[in-house]
């Protein structure tokens, strides 16, 4: 397996993620309560927990009624997703590993 192939597969991972985390944020919204919601829930749920505690500092600093969780969860998916690429193209070509 080649590093572009672990590259690649990553990045197929955090868009499949970050589309989970779309999808789950829009049957939220809408109020669905479902068993497909509570799957979805429990496959991002993990990725989403870290990004729990900046978001409620920003709901009691603002007093705003929005859970910006799920968003945080993606503006930092999106950095890993480019950090990835970007040390790819930065170390691995370079130095001849395709």
């Amino acid at each position: 397996m080649t590093m572009y192939s672990v590259v690649h597969a990553l990045q197929v991972f955090l868009r499949i993620l970050s589309a989970a985390i779309f999808v789950y944020w829009i049957l939220s919204f809408l109020r669905f309560n479902n068993r497909f919601v509570e799957v979805l829930a429990k496959f991002i749920y993990p990725f989403v927990r870290p990004f729990r505690r900046p978001a409620m500092w920003v709901m009691r600093r603002t007093g705003l009624p929005i859970d910006f969780t799920l968003w945080f969860a993606m503006i930092g998916i999106n950095i890993v997703s480019e950090l990835l690429f970007t040390l790819y193209y930065r170390l691995c070509l370079p130095a001849g590993l395709f």
